[in-house]
């Protein structure tokens, strides 16, 4: 399967989320090598870098689904949310 995913690649979604570890999104989703598109990014910031990525996900994968999964008990938010508050 792995080798097959050399030559392409063809998810049918796209999924922006958190760089935590303890989320692997392919686990979460029952899903295997090449079936789903991942950005990962703290905090699911999306930014010029992970927003290239989601519309290379789209124009060139024909990614259809765009899906942003949060998690409980996140750092980068929580983080953010502290800076805010000082």
């Amino acid at each position: 399967e792995r080798r097959a995913l050399i030559i392409s690649q063809a998810p049918s979604v796209c999924i922006l989320g958190c760089a935590d570890s303890r989320v692997p999104v392919e686990i979460v989703f029952d899903q295997g090598l090449g079936d789903i598109f991942v950005v990962r990014m703290a905090g699911n910031l999306l930014d010029t870098s992970s927003k290239g990525s989601i519309e290379y996900a789209v124009a060139h994968l024909n990614v259809k689904v765009i899906m942003v999964l949060g998690h409980e008990g996140c750092g980068a938010v929580k983080g953010a949310t502290m800076m805010s508050d000082e």
